[in-house]
């Protein structure tokens, strides 16, 4: 009999065992009640591993602020085979400095961006990500920020991004200023942008952001139209011109599109609370049950009633 429970138990085991290698899992996990399956890239072939580091970079490429789910879950998984290989090639370091970014562990991001410059001048995105991260974070000078954009800029004058973030930082001194040299510059790098890109999402929406904080609201709502033609799932555009609206007193199309954007990312929520420039609209009742009782539709009547 105790022969019979023993053989059953060796099976079990052998049975988990195999089931762990086709998982990726750790049987013993069971046993502690933190069962874990690990990314399905962490096992790869050199073959797969270099498919997933290009597919990685082609995302970032694309969606270098790492907005979409997709690009979130590439880099994720790419960064998982980067730590068990150990790479420490310049590709590989890039792609963990942006998940490092988004983990706020900005002084480690830092470090590998300034070893891939050390390791590859030529690297001009990371040139790119130090200034516009050091700005957006306010963890470098601003004339730093600057310095590392023109950089990329010089690295890869063809590329529409680094002229968009360059013109976000001289936009952003402006404000602050109120020099009209930094208005100049601001306008300059972001028609730069456009004129490289007519496909430039974070141009145009950072534009008509410009245009707003210079009264220019009409000009700045045809911006932020481009954006939503180009990149129509995109919520900031639509966030923004919920702004728009609302400061220029139409509560009706400043709720339209607040709706529109959180139902695209219902983050916007948590934006929408503090937002000075939706202050119109902040004791309508939709406003309210979106923001603390929010529930997914895809329209909203002309009298403000939500629809599923």
């Amino acid at each position: 009999m105790k022969k019979g429970v023993l053989h059953v138990v060796v099976v079990i085991i052998l049975a988990l065992l195999s089931f762990a290698v086709v998982l990726h899992f750790n049987p013993f996990s069971l046993i502690t009640g933190k069962l874990h399956f690990d990314y399905r890239f962490a096992n790869t072939t050199e073959k797969e591993y270099a498919l997933l580091l290009q597919m990685a970079l082609t995302a970032l490429d694309d969606d270098p602020l790492v907005y979409y789910e997709n690009t979130k879950k590439i880099v994720r998984e790419a960064c998982v085979a980067i730590e068990k290989r150990k790479d420490t090639s310049v590709e590989a370091l890039f792609i963990s400095s942006v998940q490092l970014i988004r983990e706020q562990e900005l002084a480690k991001s830092f470090d590998q961006l300034y070893e891939i410059i050390s390791k590859n001048p030529k690297w001009c995105e990371a040139y790119c990500y130090l200034g516009y991260t050091g700005f957006k974070h306010d963890t470098l000078p601003i004339e730093k920020s600057i310095e590392y954009l023109k950089k990329a800029i010089e690295c890869n004058p063809q590329k529409a991004r680094y002229y968009s973030f360059l013109a976000t930082v001289y936009r952003h001194l402006y404000k602050e200023t109120q020099d009209n040299q930094y208005m100049l510059l601001a306008e300059q790098n972001f028609k730069s942008a456009l004129e490289l890109d007519l496909e430039d999402l974070n141009a145009y929406n950072n534009y008509a952001n410009f245009l707003v904080e210079i009264g220019d609201y009409e000009k700045a709502e045809e911006y932020y139209r481009k954006a939503i033609a180009i990149y129509p799932e995109h919520g900031k555009p639509y966030y923004n011109l919920a702004c728009v609206k609302s400061l220029q007193g139409d509560k009706q199309s400043a709720l339209k599109y607040l709706k529109q954007a959180i139902d695209k990312n219902p983050d916007f929520r948590y934006d929408a609370k503090n937002d000075p420039d939706l202050t119109n609209i902040k004791d309508t009742p939709e406003f309210l049950m979106w923001i603390y009782n929010y529930r997914a539709t895809t329209s909203i009547h002309s009298n403000g009633n939500t629809s599923k």
